[in-house]
């Protein structure tokens, strides 16, 4: 039992960074109607960078080349689509291809090699469970993020105008709401948060060029598990992927530990978690 509960408590805590990357997948959702598949790519290049640089600059430049990436993507589908003319299925694809290339890039620049970084040789005992101090800080950061963000967007005026363009952008866009700097936005939120992530990330399980798909695919399933329309479902639903990863890595052996977390998101998305009509734009 003891053993049960140490692979919970441990999963729990690697999720809150599932959950830091689930937010704005349902931000971006919620907001457009759409999905960012390089959410993970964002990450995984912020965690490089870290990596290469390290340091308060480190810090810096890696959100800043996130944020940089998620803008160029913004930028793109500001072009292909406007509010009430939206194809959420040209807007996907030219996501992956920018993750497929940002995969590539840091392939290229940063070699194959794992990246981590471990700055603590001491732990917590948390109940007769080991915890790196890094667990701590990862917890402390996220909490306070998805705070911070859930009053600006429930509070602000700016979140106002959010949900407002979420709800109904002709509406939004004819009653002076700029409703394609919204949706940017958005896009530069995501890559902020998944920046944050992938440095959080870096210090604590550490990434290469691959984990960028599998990043995104913990993200998208934190997301969904309560339902795309929340940030703090989301955060929820990260404790979840995490919960699901550490007892699938704890009691399984070989591809079935790998496996079963991406079982869990199939079955999430057979019972209908996700609004399937709204993310590929009316085609189903």
């Amino acid at each position: 039992m003891f053993e049960f509960i140490e692979y919970l408590t441990r999963g729990a805590l690697l999720g809150v960074t599932y959950g830091l990357l689930a937010f704005p997948v349902s931000l971006l959702f919620s907001t457009t109607g759409s999905v960012d598949v390089a959410m993970g790519a964002y990450a995984v290049l912020a965690a490089a960078v870290m990596y290469m640089i390290g340091g308060p600059l480190g810090l810096v430049a890696a959100i800043g080349v996130a944020v940089l990436a998620s803008s160029l993507v913004g930028l793109i589908s500001m072009r292909l689509n406007r509010p009430g003319h939206v194809d959420h299925v040209i807007a996907v694809l030219g996501t992956f291809g920018l993750a497929t290339f940002i995969e590539s890039f840091i392939l290229t620049f940063f070699g194959a090699n794992p990246m981590i970084r471990q700055p603590f040789s001491t732990f917590w005992n948390l109940g007769g469970i080991r915890v790196s101090p890094q667990i701590g800080i990862n917890v402390a950061v996220c909490v306070a993020v998805v705070s911070i963000l859930f009053i600006v967007l429930q509070k602000t005026p700016f979140g106002r105008a959010m949900r407002a363009s979420a709800a109904n952008p002709v509406g939004a866009a004819l009653n002076g709401i700029p409703v394609k700097q919204i949706w940017f936005s958005t896009y530069v939120l995501g890559g902020l948060l998944a920046g944050v992530a992938g440095v959080l990330i870096l210090y604590t399980t550490g990434a290469d060029y691959s984990t960028a798909f599998n990043l995104t695919i913990w993200g998208f399933g934190a997301a969904i598990i309560f339902g795309m329309h929340g940030a703090l479902r989301g955060f929820a639903g990260g404790l979840v992927i995490g919960m699901v990863q550490a007892l699938s890595a704890g009691y399984l052996s070989g591809g079935w530990a790998t496996a079963t977390p991406f079982i869990f998101i199939f079955v999430i998305l057979s019972m209908g978690r996700m609004n399937q009509i709204a993310a590929t734009g009316g085609r189903v």
